[in-house]
């Protein structure tokens, strides 16, 4: 395949993907986490300040990037995840422009490898929607594509390009920053201790670069420490663990973690496929004797991410499943290469390769249309219900009224505001764990500031349902009863649409009991 060909390949492969994606992005049902990411964008686009002005607890970057598309009225979750999207498909078009100068002379490969990545259903599911896995995404193919230039020209600029856009990764997702370190530490240790002449100049613009990436995040943790801390750090320690139970422990901890591991990739194929190609992509490396090249530094990056995901309590699926695609993909493309390699002389490789692709394809569509992978099919979760609950609250209440979701989503499409402290639909979950000064530096919801909304009536409607987990199990259960008589005395459910209730406040309160 000539290479004016190849690069037309690689473009309908990653339109193709553009489409289906975009067609996945206004069916898929909506992730729980998309409610507060929504509404952090639509919080920032509106001057607030994460951290200091609300509670939001990952690295800032996501928020400003999606913050122009979030809508000042009524926001759309589809058009949100466009963005995401749009972030898929510029990565694959980097991965596309690396394969190119890495695997020039085996022209079927480039395309292979951006297939291989297009049609891996966990990389479907995740970066079509408002999350952080799309730019997280975007930025390691940056920082392949960055690096894999330096390489080949050993120009300081590239690596420092390529240190930025790691900053923008940890900016993004702070589970990155072992990553970011470990790629420093193999660029070090190929250019420092095993070529000759030393080249340190890769190395310091990595670093400096990774200082400039990152600055978001230092502004942010220079402009209020204590607040950035708590968001960051101190809140993933004090959330709901299953662990949290008398008689566990750190033991049990990091045996239920690798249990998770292993049952993910026992029963998601594609993982298996992309950990049996990069396994053989890196005997290839060893026997070629390039272990201190590209292939070298993304090992060290995919292990220390792999070995980061076991450390959160509790672990999910969705860490592996979402980000070990372009993890692995410079490995598992010249594992391919290595085992496609002995047909080049009895059959086309593109014969060959068509047929791989045929497979994948079927195993995708399996998993995306009848495992629904990463997908809650509950009605709750779907866009149509949603658009319906968010018809009910606009009904019912006027431009810029405050409403109180136990599903941060629900403000966001509806265009009203939030109740303070409820931005976010995980901070109740926390918030009996902090005294009430607490709560309110922090932009926590309590039990007491529940209790004082409901009693003033100040939010325009109360939505029930969709999200009930961290007031179900985590708020003090003896003032569960309490609330919910309070709520009821106020308030009266106007809109019963399935497991979600529309109230508004009551013209008379109901006499206590």
């Amino acid at each position: 395949m000539a290479r004016k060909p190849q690069l037309l390949m690689i473009f309908v492969v990653v339109g193709l993907f553009a489409a289906g994606a975009a067609l996945l992005a206004g069916t898929r049902p909506v992730d729980g986490d998309e409610g507060y990411y929504a509404g952090a964008a639509r919080l920032t686009a509106s001057g607030l300040v994460p951290y200091g002005d609300f509670f939001y607890p990952q690295t800032p970057v996501l928020p400003y990037v999606y913050a122009p598309f979030s809508g000042p009225g009524g926001g759309s979750l589809v058009g949100l995840r466009m963005v995401s999207v749009a972030a898929a498909a510029l990565g694959l078009l980097l991965l596309g422009s690396f394969l190119r100068r890495m695997y020039g002379s085996q022209s079927w490969l480039p395309v292979a490898g951006v297939l291989l990545v297009a049609l891996d259903p966990h990389f479907l599911s995740w970066n079509v929607t408002v999350k952080t896995y799309a730019l997280a995404n975007l930025g390691v193919f940056g920082v392949l594509w960055a690096l894999g230039r330096g390489w080949q020209t050993r120009s300081v600029r590239w690596f420092a390009g390529a240190g930025v856009m790691a900053g923008l990764v940890v900016g993004v997702r702070l589970l990155y920053a072992v990553w970011a370190g470990a790629l420093v530490l193999a660029v070090a240790v190929t250019y420092l201790v095993r070529e000759r002449p030393r080249r340190p100049g890769a190395v310091t613009g990595l670093i400096g670069g990774l200082v400039l990436g990152t600055a978001p995040v230092w502004g942010l943790l220079l402009r209020d420490p204590d607040r950035f801390m708590f968001n960051n750090l101190r809140y993933h320690v004090l959330r709901y663990s299953p662990h949290d139970a008398p008689g566990a422990g750190p033991l049990d901890q990091g045996l239920d973690a690798l249990a998770v591991f292993a049952g993910t990739v026992a029963t998601h194929p594609y993982l298996l496929v992309w950990l049996l190609l990069a396994g053989w992509g890196w005997r290839e490396v060893r026997r070629g004797g390039e272990g201190s090249g590209p292939h070298a530094w993304w090992a060290a990056g995919f292990l220390a991410y792999t070995g980061t995901c076991l450390l959160p309590d509790p672990v999910y699926p969705q860490y592996f499943t979402a980000a070990w695609g372009p993890l692995l993909v410079p490995l598992a493309v010249r594992g391919l290469a290595a085992l496609l390699a002995p047909t080049r002389r009895r059959l086309r490789p593109w014969l060959v390769a068509g047929a791989v692709v045929v497979v994948l394809a079927g195993l995708s569509g399996f998993e995306l249309g009848v495992r629904r992978t990463g997908m809650d099919t509950a009605e709750v979760w779907s866009l149509d219900h949603q658009a319906k609950v968010a018809a009910a609250i606009e009904r019912l209440t006027r431009p810029g009224d405050v409403v109180l979701a136990f599903w941060s989503g629900y403000p966001f499409i509806s265009g009203r505001g939030y109740l303070e402290g409820m931005e976010n639909h995980f901070a109740l979950g926390i918030s009996e764990q902090l005294t009430l000064e607490q709560k309110i530096h922090y932009h926590v919801v309590g039990k007491e500031l529940l209790m004082e909304a409901f009693t003033r009536q100040a939010p325009a409607a109360v939505v029930l349902g969709g999200w009930m987990h961290e007031i179900n199990t985590r708020l003090d259960q003896d003032h569960i009863p309490v609330l919910l008589e309070e709520l009821q005395r106020r308030y009266e459910i106007r809109e019963l649409l399935g497991e979600v209730k529309v109230m508004t406040p009551r013209r008379e309160p109901e006499p206590e009991s």
